[in-house]
């Protein structure tokens, strides 16, 4: 079953318990069940154990018994016993806290999960917990400092005080090197790596990119769309930046109260080198705001290809047929071909319900027509300190992966449509890994651009009807 337990955490661990050690997971929750007896069945009389909990707060503790666990509804003895943090916040930040009360180390009873302390220190649950979404509200409690030391610490510093957690892993921990311990820091998702040669490849990949198909359409067009601030201008601007060869900042872009985008763009990239523009274009629409929805009817225009570059937006006054400039018979190179919500990472958690309905309901008009949709998951560096630190952490980051989960889930989206990107916002010089992500993202929405070009294309074919050649 897949582990959670990180190589670095698991390093950190056997330097704590002071011999050559590996562990051997017996027991997790959202595989097992959340279960006292499931977790006695698997756990009891299997020797020395570390119990890792996860909560929602990106925060890793438990704790480490060297006895057995048993189900007698009595306290185990241990001098070796020990509480531990190891992550707090999505930042790695260990910390140990030895028993200092050796007769009431652990406790063991068939009605209660992993307890430690007597009162008692860490009392994880009992019964049977049954998840909610990703959730498992334990319904345990802390009494830290009774019999475990501190350190100048508490219930908050440890543990953020929450029993709400996403797992809980119990390791049998065996004697001697490990030789088959998976590799915990390999990537949730496979990557070509972060050298100068993978971004010279993806670059030339969109220098060189034509619509796959059999009309004279030029340029697939991708719609950005999602919150406001969460990066949608900064990604064109980003990505144009890698082009220009330098930081550039073209489309507004910035944190406001209300969208900097007040028309509907259509902005085309130039590759300044060989001096010639590239065959997609980015099209910027306003962000959602909390109190101004945006205008279903408008957005099914943008999506049919009805609306024209630079049209300036009015809330006041909608876009209709009568407006002008409207495109009255679009062509598919005016439709788009694929939309990119853009997402806040560090906001999935507190996301209004008010704007997942918007979004919602925009999806439902975008899968009436078949459109392909990704997610652009921005600001990692608020995510996780690691992706801040070093951005070629993306890929091993479980806060990162947790997010992309999150938001696969809030939108329906399979997880390989949730893309993480960096933006170009405090940098002044181009930096290969950021380029990386940004173009692996922006090579995603083209694939998925030609599929649904081709898609049309079958559907007008099979309706007798000619896709006129681009003007």
């Amino acid at each position: 079953m897949p582990e959670l337990l990180r190589k670095p955490y698991r390093e950190q661990l056997v330097t704590w318990i002071g011999r050559p050690c590996h562990f051997q997971l017996l027991y997790k929750i959202s595989i097992d069940g959340c279960s006292a007896s499931t977790f006695h069945q698997k756990c009891d009389g299997q020797g020395a154990t570390v119990t890792v909990l996860y909560n929602t707060n990106k925060t890793i503790f438990g704790g480490y018994l060297d006895q057995s666990w048993h189900s007698n509804a009595g306290y185990i003895y241990d001098s070796n016993a020990f509480l531990f943090r190891l992550q707090f916040n999505g930042s790695s930040d260990p910390l140990r806290f030895p028993v200092k009360n050796a007769t009431y180390a652990g406790y063991g009873h068939s009605s209660q999960g992993p307890t430690f302390g007597s009162g008692h220190d860490m009392y994880t649950f009992s019964g049977t917990i049954t998840r909610s979404g990703k959730v498992f509200p334990l319904n345990g409690d802390f009494n830290l400092g009774s019999c475990y030391s501190l350190n100048g610490q508490d219930v908050n510093s440890i543990t953020n005080n929450s029993l709400q957690v996403t797992d809980l892993e119990v390791y049998r921990v065996i004697d001697g090197p490990g030789q088959t311990v998976p590799d915990l820091d390999k990537p949730w998702r496979e990557h070509d790596g972060w050298t100068n040669e993978t971004m010279q490849a993806l670059k030339d990949s969109l220098l060189d990119y034509k619509p796959m198909t059999e009309t004279s359409v030029a340029a697939a067009n991708i719609l950005l769309i999602g919150q406001i601030g969460a990066g949608k201008s900064s990604f064109f601007n980003s990505v144009n930046s890698i082009f220009r060869g330098k930081i550039t900042s073209k489309a507004c872009s910035g944190s406001f109260e209300h969208s900097v985008t007040t028309m509907y763009r259509q902005y085309k990239v130039k590759d300044f080198s060989k001096g010639k523009l590239l065959n997609f274009r980015l099209c910027d629409t306003r962000g959602f705001e909390e109190e101004f929805a945006l205008d279903a009817q408008e957005i099914s225009f943008i999506l049919d290809g009805n609306i024209p570059d630079r049209y300036q937006f009015n809330p006041l006054v909608p876009f209709t047929p009568d407006t002008p400039g409207y495109i009255k018979d679009p062509n598919l190179k005016d439709k788009i071909h694929c939309v990119a919500f853009v997402i806040d990472g560090s906001t999935v958690d507190v996301m209004s319900d008010k704007v997942q309905k918007r979004m919602k309901d925009l999806q439902v008009r975008m899968n009436h027509r078949g459109l392909p949709q990704v997610v652009f998951l921005t600001k990692l560096d608020k995510i996780c300190p690691d992706v801040n630190d070093d951005v070629k952490n993306t890929f091993t980051s479980t806060a990162v992966c947790d997010a992309v989960e999150k938001v696969a889930e809030v939108m329906g989206l399979p997880r390989a449509h949730v893309l993480p990107v960096k933006n170009y916002e405090s940098e002044t010089k181009l930096k290969t890994t950021v380029d990386i992500l940004l173009m692996e993202a922006l090579q995603r929405c083209l694939d998925f651009a030609d599929d649904y070009m081709d898609e049309q294309l079958d559907k007008m074919a099979a309706e007798g009807k000619n896709v006129r050649a681009e003007d």
